[in-house]
């Protein structure tokens, strides 16, 4: 196995965001997507001179693509199909789920069948609400997980055998069995526990070698784990707050990173917190699923 070699984190966009979030490459159309939670922005990026923004008039957690030239959100207690056109967003409510009150949907992904995975979270962070839902069907979401705060990434191995799930709150990051027809998770394990001095695991992805990356929010940091659970390399960042990650570029080398803002005592924001980062790298990352 060779060696991770990687360039410095550098700024690719000054967004500004409070608390970006959910990046995707579509390597179809060579374009980097993100949200803005808070501000309520989506951002489509396809090179520094041409970045899109749009304002939704919902709170989304997540952008992800179709094959069919429109995307897939969850907002707080629903899950849209979205559609862009002529620099206007169209919204069309596929469900709606019942949460508890401060619930709201946080991560999601597709998985290679096309399906949507996504987890909840409390937003005033105290309560163990967060689930984790698969959505085999669109309209019969499956609550698979709970007892959690904060439900994050979630993502697969190579082989798709393995699925790597994110509790922020519990700085763990799990691995299960993962059936890739039924969709079935089985055999729950800690894969990795976060030190608290790394902050809490947020966003994560894996690359072509089966390496489980984790973004760690309050940690300045990126981790990059073996197969076998145990710290390969852990990447500094200038910001406290890298919120996740997805590989992509042209030759799906380039680790993209977002992040959130972050105040300090003395009512200063941190330089670059809430901008995107870029990292080049020697490893690739695997090529986004889309829904169908």
């Amino acid at each position: 196995m060779k060696k991770l070699i990687h360039s410095k984190p550098n700024v690719l966009i000054k967004c500004n965001a409070s608390l970006a979030e959910g990046p995707i490459w579509n390597h179809h159309t060579k374009e980097l997507t993100f949200v803005d939670i808070l501000k309520k922005n989506i951002f489509i990026y396809k090179s520094k001179k041409r970045i899109k923004k749009f304002k939704s008039r919902e709170m989304i957690s997540n952008f992800l693509p179709t094959k069919n030239n429109y995307w897939i959100s969850c907002g707080k207690d629903k899950v849209f199909k979205i559609k862009i056109d002529n620099n206007k967003i169209f919204y069309k409510k596929l469900i709606s789920i019942k949460h508890k009150k401060d619930n709201r949907f946080n991560d999601a992904s597709i998985d290679s069948e096309g399906r949507l995975w996504a987890s909840t979270m409390d937003k005033k962070e105290v309560s163990k609400s967060g689930n984790l839902f698969f959505f085999k069907k669109i309209n019969s979401p499956k609550k698979l997980l709970g007892n959690f705060i904060i439900g994050n990434g979630i993502d697969w191995s190579p082989c798709k055998k393995k699925l790597y799930f994110v509790a922020s709150d519990k700085r763990k990051i799990y691995i299960f069995n993962y059936e890739k027809k039924a969709g079935k998770i089985s055999k729950k394990k800690i894969f990795a526990r976060i030190p608290s001095h790394n902050g809490k695991p947020d966003g994560l992805c894996v690359d072509s070698k089966g390496f489980v990356w984790v973004a760690c929010w309050d940690g300045s940091c990126i981790i990059r784990f073996k197969i076998n659970g145990k710290i390969d390399k852990i990447i500094k960042l200038p910001i406290s707050r890298p919120t996740s990650i997805c590989f992509g570029g042209k030759n799906l080398n380039t680790l993209f990173i977002t992040s959130a803002k972050k105040i300090n005592k003395y009512n200063k924001t941190e330089k670059n917190s809430g901008n995107i980062f870029f990292i080049k790298t020697n490893v690739k990352g695997i090529k986004t699923n889309f829904y169908k």
